[in-house]
């Protein structure tokens, strides 16, 4: 079966790469990723086939329901099925082919869209019509597969049809590939934040803690897209962002993983870090309520004593038993299983 993944921009496929991995390697499907910019590495990304949308100049978001011609760039798509990671461009794309080429669509939304563009206070009436062009996308897809039961719960709030929604689907963990490793790290208690320098990621409240306990014997280390400017105080080492490849490092140069978003769906940095045999210190927002806690969930507020205190524990500890439970439970042989049933049916309703 030939799926399609698109992309605007090829650079953010790094963060897919376990995920359009498992969908060749446990079900036998043939991936094609199309995408408008950028550029890609074919030695590390020779198992899949890449097809640029050449002559579409679209930027982001909605314009490709404006943009005209758009089916003179579409209409050499060749697949049986779109899979689709939930962003809005890529949504409007796949409706597109869906509409002008017959292809079905599959969505696996990973996040709620409509609370990161409230936070980041996106111009209203922008707002509206994101949030209309969503739920049409949503509700004209084969299925909607949420990666956790909040959005479940969410979506159909927003009106997505309860029949287009399945059960959900959670992220999965390559845990021979995130493992524990012996890194280069500092000697002092080390506290790792991982994700985009964004407003919904919390990321100027969580400098203010390190700030506030810059006298307290503790490193923190950021690693991730800037997506605003931000002053990183003197204890705080920015590594800016690192490839997906060099992610294990990373963990394991860290005692604690942290997660002050204020929205999230099923993060995939939280069983990474579990991987690695790293606890978590999550906000209660951000933490998903069917996944075990090794670590703590707390309110956001709570952070400055929570790092003081976990200091002292047993986090090694801790994270060994983290890494059990997502060995048996969450590889990424379920994970493309459970998607590659939908992608059939999506297919063969559409013969």
């Amino acid at each position: 079966m030939k799926v399609i993944i698109p992309y605007y921009d090829i650079s953010e496929i790094d963060r897919y790469y376990h995920l359009m991995e498992s969908l060749c390697k446990f079900s036998k499907n043939f991936v094609i990723i199309t995408y408008v910019v950028g550029e890609i590495d074919n030695k590390i990304y020779s198992k899949f086939s890449f097809g640029k949308l050449k002559g579409l100049r679209v930027k982001k978001a909605i314009q490709p329901f404006l943009y005209g011609d758009v089916y003179e760039h579409i209409k050499g798509i060749n697949g049986d099925v779109i899979f689709v990671i939930s962003d809005l461009w890529a949504l409007n794309l796949a409706y597109l082919c869906f509409r002008k080429l017959g292809i079905p669509y599959v969505v696996w939304v990973r996040g709620d869209h409509r609370k990161v563009r409230e936070i980041r206070r996106i111009n209203f009436f922008k707002r509206i019509f994101c949030d209309y062009l969503e739920i049409k996308c949503f509700n004209n897809a084969a299925f909607v597969i949420p990666n956790c039961v909040s959005l479940f719960d969410k979506m159909l709030k927003w009106g997505v049809r309860r029949e287009k929604i399945t059960k959900p689907i959670y992220n999965g963990v390559d845990y021979e590939f995130f493992k524990p490793l012996k890194v280069p790290r500092s000697d002092r208690f080390t506290v790792g934040f991982a994700g985009r320098i964004c407003p919904e990621k919390r990321i100027s409240e969580f400098l203010r803690i390190a700030k506030y306990l810059r006298n307290q014997a503790i490193d923190f280390v950021i690693v991730g897209k800037k997506e605003v400017e931000v002053t990183f105080p003197g204890n705080v080492r920015y590594l800016g962002r690192l490839s997906f490849f060099e992610m294990p490092k990373f963990y394991n140069s860290i005692d604690l993983l942290v997660l002050p978003s204020a929205t999230e769906g099923f993060p995939s940095v939280i069983l990474e870090a579990y991987a690695c045999e790293k606890p978590v210190l999550a906000c209660e927002e951000a933490f998903p309520k069917e996944l075990k806690v090794f670590g703590v969930v707390s309110k956001l507020e709570e952070f400055k004593n929570e790092i003081l205190r976990l200091k002292h524990e047993d986090l090694a500890g801790i994270g060994k038993e983290a890494r059990k439970y997502v060995i048996e439970n969450f590889g990424w042989k379920r994970f493309a299983q459970a998607i590659s049933f939908y992608l059939s049916e999506a297919r063969n309703r559409s013969k």
